[in-house]
């Protein structure tokens, strides 16, 4: 059915584009990262961080490290970890609503 699809074109009214099915069609190797590399990667980017604080943390305890970078880091740490666990319940609030919604 696509294929049937494929020459018939897009005109829009307000700026003359034309743009046929092929063109407008999504396809996910031209648009980038998936969805599931991007929350790989910012769920990797937060265990860094969390790393990185507990490495402060240590560095502190043997006189390598500042209160302040200590704090820092901390700080860092805690907002990855709001951000995940904020990101954790929207993804299961939409997961509930989707299972709410009749077939």
């Amino acid at each position: 059915m696509i294929e049937a699809l494929a020459g018939i074109g897009y005109s829009s009214a307000a700026g003359g584009v034309n743009l046929t099915a092929s063109q407008t069609a999504f396809t996910p190797e031209t648009k980038g990262v998936s969805f599931a590399e991007a929350l790989k990667s910012t769920a990797m980017q937060q265990i860094e961080t969390v790393q990185a604080s507990e490495q402060a943390t240590v560095a502190a305890m043997h006189g390598q490290a500042s209160l302040s970078e200590v704090v820092q880091a901390t700080v860092k740490a805690e907002l990855a970890v709001e951000t995940a666990l904020a990101v954790r319940n929207k993804m299961i609030e939409s997961y509930q609503e989707i299972m709410r919604m009749p077939i």
